[in-house]
């Protein structure tokens, strides 16, 4: 069960990751992908070490909930905007995730707005998200050290999964709307 508590362990970790969004695009428009690079991996640990501590510690909170969607979809469309002024991943693709997770966002904040209720996550859409960052992840990565550059396939994958978890995400609106 939430609780209304607003400083917790969890929501500080959650607000340090909105913090980061800017001095990722800073690191971003400087071409300064290692300190890019550093911060994703701050905001990806600051992702899981939140949800870890609201669950273990009892830390889910009603503003937690709110904030951590929130701070995830700042942090990923970032990346997306960035990595296409900056031309490091297929803009074909950047586009389809960037659609999907715009979509998804907008249609997150009316049915709070609206109907004051949170959507949850599906698996898919969990799962969607994670590909997204380990590919943005992987890509970073290659753009630091002498790696192998993403390979087709794996924009094709993560962008089957953003779209598949679109299409889910709809019918169950459309089906809470009835």
């Amino acid at each position: 069960m939430a609780n209304a508590k607003i400083i917790t362990i969890p929501n500080i970790l959650t607000s340090l990751r909105i913090f980061l969004v800017p001095f990722f695009i800073i690191a971003m428009n400087s071409k300064d992908y290692s300190l890019a690079l550093k911060i994703v991996i701050v905001a990806g640990l600051t992702d899981s070490l939140d949800g870890i501590i609201a669950r273990k510690f009892n830390q889910i909170s009603k503003f937690g909930i709110f904030l951590d969607p929130l701070a995830d979809k700042l942090l990923l469309l970032s990346i997306m905007i960035t990595f296409y002024i900056n031309e490091l991943a297929p803009r074909w693709f950047l586009s389809v995730v960037f659609i999907r997770d715009a979509i998804v966002a907008m249609g997150w904040l009316e049915m709070y707005l609206r109907k004051k209720k949170i959507a949850n996550p599906t698996m898919l859409g969990k799962i969607s998200n994670a590909s997204q960052v380990i590919i943005f992840g992987y890509i970073l990565l290659s753009t630091n050290f002498s790696i192998p550059s993403m390979p087709d396939f794996g924009y094709f994958l993560v962008s089957f999964l953003a779209i598949i978890s679109l299409f889910q995400y709809i019918l169950i609106r459309l089906k809470n709307d009835k």
